[in-house]
């Protein structure tokens, strides 16, 4: 007689297409159960049969969860934060909890970086100056005492050492960017999301909460990660940026319409914004006629665009996310 698959239960917030590549990826060896969202009276007929848990973003596993899941072996949280989470419980049962990196999210926020670091050192205008060399100005051999420092003259590349970063969408992308700006010094990253962290996951990231009008405020540099919903729907309007100060910069790697692109350019052509730069955009792929590509070709505007590119990896795929089960079922010598 066969056995039967290890069954996984996979929590999710994502969309259908997220899921669907997370299902896709999914070792043959495992039987994966995905819900979104799922209710208490789904959980409760779920859970008896499970041996594993895998919960991604903002789904808890709480001490009922575990106690109604007695053939529980594994949670593994894709992610770095266990706050929701009862380890605790699942120490008392006998339960491993296992945390494990997204690679995408990590790489979502190395471009963020890469683009607040952009902007505040205008590399456009530095790189189309670089490469046009056309300046009329002589040239001599350098060595230790003779080189030609900023011979363009340029006064106003700042840095981020005691600039205020906000980051609207406080997801896992969130948090990998916000332990990156540490090292660069910030007076302050403000955060927002639907639900405030708890103090001790702020005082590990060095964040605080704060609501979207005081994100909007006090940013040198708002990032917005907002994930898409009739709520979100054109968050970033308008109405944001006029609460934000001139010398402000946004930069954009949430859902492409989050922001409203019309409103943004019109707050950088009237210099109302000091810079923007985006990897999504509300229609995509991104077209000639969209406000930003004018912009974005002028090296004085200090617009970057990117072509959603933040996530993309040498190998789009997920199945990394199931590593931490197939090591521990190799090790229990019951993977088959």
């Amino acid at each position: 007689m066969s056995q039967s698959k290890p069954k996984v239960l996979f929590l999710t917030d994502r969309g259908e297409r997220q899921q669907k590549w997370s299902l896709q990826a999914a070792p043959p060896a495992l039987e994966v159960i995905m819900r979104r969202r799922p209710s208490a009276e789904e959980l409760r007929q779920l859970l008896p049969e499970v041996q594993f848990i895998i919960s991604e973003r903002s789904e808890p596993v709480t001490a009922s969860m575990i106690a109604t899941a007695p053939q529980l072996k594994m949670i593994l949280r894709l992610g770095s934060l266990l706050y929701d989470i009862d380890v605790q419980a699942a120490e008392q049962a006998g339960v491993r909890v296992v945390s494990q990196p997204v690679i995408s999210t990590i790489y979502c926020a190395e471009h963020a970086m890469m683009m607040i670091l952009a902007l505040v050192k205008k590399l456009g205008r530095g790189l189309q100056a670089a490469m046009t060399a056309d300046h009329g100005l002589p040239a001599k051999r350098t060595d230790e005492d003779t080189f030609s420092f900023n011979w363009l003259g340029f006064n106003d590349i700042g840095g981020l050492i005691g600039k205020t970063v906000a980051i609207l969408g406080m997801g896992e992308i969130g948090v990998e960017l916000a332990r990156r700006l540490i090292a660069f010094r910030p007076v302050g990253v403000l955060y927002n999301k639907r639900q405030p962290y708890p103090a001790q996951v702020e005082r590990e990231l060095a964040v605080s909460y704060a609501d979207v009008e005081t994100c909007a405020r006090h940013a040198d540099v708002l990032v917005s990660l907002l994930p898409y919903s009739t709520a979100t729907d054109r968050l970033v309007n308008a109405d944001v940026f006029a609460l934000m100060k001139a010398t402000a910069l946004v930069v954009h790697l949430g859902s492409g319409s989050v922001i409203d692109e019309q409103a943004l350019a019109s707050a950088l052509r009237e210099h109302r914004l000091a810079g923007a730069a985006l990897d999504t955009y509300e229609y995509e792929p991104l077209q000639p006629d969209n406000p930003l590509v004018p912009l974005a070709r002028d090296p004085n505007a200090n617009v970057l665009l990117t072509p959603h590119t933040a996530a993309a990896t040498l190998r789009p795929d997920r199945s990394g996310d199931y590593q931490p089960i197939l090591d521990y079922l190799a090790m229990q010598g019951s993977l088959h």
